[in-house]
Order: C-alpha cells, then structure tokens, then sequence
C-alpha cells in the first residue's frame, strides 16, 4: 500500500509526515517503546503487539499466546529481543519475552477486584521497573517494582523514594492513554493525575513535592502523559480532556527543577486540543499528539506549528533523534521525520 508525503514547514524547521501502517483497522495501539534506531515495538487492543526492524516500513505481528484478548496500553524494551507488555485488567498482565516476541510467559497476574495498571518505566540507570496502577487502597495507588535482572519478580510497594504513597483526593486515578504518566530515576519519580483532582507528584526523600494542576470539572480531564529531560532539567505535561477533543484548556504545563524545586514556567502557549503523548526531541524540541493532532514547538513550547489532524495516542522519538513513531486508533501508526 502506499501512503503519501506531508511536508510541514515552518520557520527553520521541516518534516515530512506519513501513515506508515493501518492493517489491523479494529485496533486501538498506545504502548510504543523503541530497541534502537531502527526497532520499534507497539502495543495494543485484541491482543495485538507488533515489530518494526527498519523504522517503520514493515511490520511482523508477534501477538502472545498466554493470555486472550488482552488490551496492552504499554510495553517496554529490556534489551534486545527483550520485553515487558502491559495488559491492564480483569484480571491484569505483565507479560515478557526474551526471544523478540516468538514466546512469552506471565511475570504478573493479578484479578484482584479493581486492579487497573496504567503505565510501565524502565530506569536502565538503577536497573529498576516500575508499573503504575489506579487505587485499590483508597488515597494510595497502587505501585509494582521489579529489576531489569530478573523481571519475573514484582512487588508490591507502599513508598517511592523514601516518600509514603498518597493521593490528595480518593477521586483521583490515572489515564491509561499513552503509558507515560510516570517517571522514574534513582533519585526521584513523577506520577501524574487525573479524574475528579489533576496532580503531579514529585516522590523524592525529604524533599518530595505536591503540585495541583488546573483542569475543567470534567471528571474525564486532567494530565494524561509527561516526557522529563533529566540533562536540562525540564519537563512537560499534556492532557485536557478526552471527551472534547477540540478544547484546549489545561492541556499543557511546562516545569523546570533547579536547586531541587519543581518550578512551573509560564512563558508557553496551549497546543491545539486534547493531548495524551509528548516526546522530548532535544532542550527545546517537543512533539505532543492526541484526538486533536500532532503538534511540534522548537522553542520549548513558546509557539506551536500543527503536522496534522490525525488523531493518535502516543509518541516517542527514536534513539538517534531523526524521526517520531506515533500510534493511534483504528490501528493506525505513524512517522514523522524531523
């Protein structure tokens, strides 16, 4: 099938965008994480995991054969031919191969009632994996630890980095849209929030913070995904709310940490829209997407150039920086050539 070329060009920059595959058209994708520059896993609804081994033009499905109809919001590379799948509940999975996809096995299960895991991260640094999930215990949620070194033991956590689990509101949950709300190093960890309360958590011992975003009343709003630079020391956050896809209320924040503070910037502008992905390309390079499209600023967030309108879920930039693999509904998966 062939797919045509949009070039975008807007003051020093240009990039070609391209539907590069949308055979599996019943498939909703939001778990995107890349082996090197050239090799991208995704994963999705009806137990759908698919492979990329030259940045996009072919695609090998390599769907397990565990579980059943599982929906993957996340997955995680390891190390070559080494990964983690999330599948989020009822009951939920962590599912690994080490054979590049031709087998797995089941790491994690758990059918507990009201367990919903919302996002993976990997900190190669410490060697540590961290799942995320919503509340089972009221006003805590419910966080997994494990090690790269052997990732078929997790276990259940009551702190990060020193810091007890909270929520400020019993309300609040996270969004499983993207598998990005959450942050990890060996020095501290962000977690994002959403429902009837938006908040971003800075779990970090002694000098943990608490920050409540604004959002609509809308209980299907708040912040949804942050990508964190920690060379330059700043981040972002995207989200808005899912149900008005057009709105651009509270759909970006901007944050720096200097002297171990979390400081908001205000010197940005709202991208067009509802947005659930963001990728950092470099100190000021930001590429969001969500219902509404996919956005690109160059000057940290400052102004914002539109690539398309094609609605996708998530977003993350290859290792060398050279292209933007998103993936979205109706199995559709994109690029975008910086």
């Amino acid at each position: 099938m062939k797919y045509s070329l949009i070039l975008i060009a807007s003051l020093s920059f240009a990039q070609t965008y391209q539907v590069v595959n949308n055979e599996n058209s019943t498939v909703s994708y939001r778990g995107l994480a890349f082996e090197d520059a050239k090799t991208f896993v995704v994963s999705g609804s009806k137990n759908t995991i698919g492979k990329s081994v030259d940045g996009g033009k072919t695609f090998t499905w390599i769907n397990p054969k565990v579980v059943e109809n599982r929906d993957f919001r996340d997955i995680e590379v390891i190390s070559k031919n080494n990964y983690l799948a999330l599948g989020i509940d009822s009951p939920a999975y962590i599912l690994n191969t080490k054979d590049g996809g031709k087998s797995w096995s089941k790491v994690y299960e758990n059918a507990e009632k009201g367990i919903f895991l919302d996002a993976l991260y990997i900190d190669y640094k410490s060697k540590t994996i961290t799942a995320l999930g919503d509340p089972i215990v009221e006003g805590q949620p419910f966080v997994l630890k494990s090690t790269t070194t052997i990732p078929d033991k997790w276990e259940v956590v009551k702190s990060l980095n020193g810091e007890a689990l909270r929520l400020k509101n019993p309300k609040e949950a996270f969004f499983a849209s993207s598998g990005s709300n959450l942050y990890v190093d060996a020095k501290q960890t962000l977690i994002v929030s959403g429902g009837e309360l938006s908040n971003l958590y800075r779990y970090k011992s002694k000098t943990g913070q608490l920050y409540t975003l604004e959002k609509t009343k809308s209980s299907t709003s708040g912040i949804n995904g942050l990508a964190y630079d920690p060379v330059n020391n700043v981040g972002y956050l995207v989200g808005g709310d899912f149900t008005r896809p057009e709105d651009s209320k509270y759909n970006f924040y901007k944050f720096k940490i200097t002297n171990d503070k979390l400081v908001f910037q205000d010197s940005w502008s709202y991208p067009v829209g509802y947005k659930s992905g963001v990728t950092i390309i470099s100190k000021d390079k930001v590429l969001v997407c969500g219902y509404s499209g996919v956005d690109y600023s160059i000057d940290g967030g400052h102004n914002w150039t539109n690539i398309t309108k094609d609605s996708y879920n998530a977003c993350t930039v290859s290792p060398d920086k050279k292209y933007v693999i998103l993936v979205g509904n109706k199995g559709k998966i994109g690029k975008v050539v910086l």
